[in-house]
């Protein structure tokens, strides 16, 4: 594993993952239960997008995520947002590629933005099932956290993304779905 970054958010300290690397190209070992970091995951997804395309801001309510990059390079960006934790309001942004060598957990209550520097496949880890009538929660990308750099001023974006609103909002809409939970 390359340095990693040093994540001021409590759970979300990077992984080492495996890569088994030859002239052929590479087995990325992604997750084991055994590592630090790990949980248990009940679901997997692939998420495959070209260079230029923002994924987020989101926030999940009712699971944890286990972040990997097995191709390319990304711009990630992460908020705590849960007022219970010792971390709570930290962000960070950075760089990772592929080659790095590590995996991101990303617990419930993480608002989080990643943009595609490059063609990039992003696998992740699900704790719970994913359910379409959970996954509203979301702010637009560069009201995340203001003092972000992004590396790039626009982006391309779903619908979902294009329409989400202001970081407060997306901040007292997770706090009442919390309470409710």
């Amino acid at each position: 594993m390359k340095n990693p970054p040093t994540i001021p958010i409590q759970g979300c300290a990077p992984v080492a993952v495996k890569a088994n690397a030859d002239d052929r190209g590479c087995l990325f070992e992604i997750f084991r239960e055994e590592w630090a970091g790990a949980f248990k995951t009940v679901q997997w997804n692939a998420c495959s997008s070209r260079a230029g395309v923002m994924r987020g801001a989101h926030v999940h309510l009712d699971y944890d995520e286990f972040y990997t990059l097995p191709m390319g390079r990304v711009f990630i960006a992460l908020r705590d947002i849960r007022r219970a934790s010792p971390t709570f309001g930290n962000s960070i942004g950075f760089e990772w590629s592929a080659a790095d060598g590590f995996a991101i957990p990303v617990p419930a209550g993480i608002a989080h933005a990643v943009f595609f520097l490059d063609d990039s496949v992003l696998a992740f880890g699900l704790s719970g099932y994913w359910k379409a009538e959970l996954d509203v929660l979301g702010c637009r990308w560069n009201d995340l956290d203001p003092s972000l750099t992004w590396p790039a001023e626009s982006a391309r974006l779903s619908p979902r993304d294009t329409d989400s609103g202001s970081f407060a909002d997306m901040l007292a809409s997770y706090e009442t779905m919390s309470a409710i939970a």
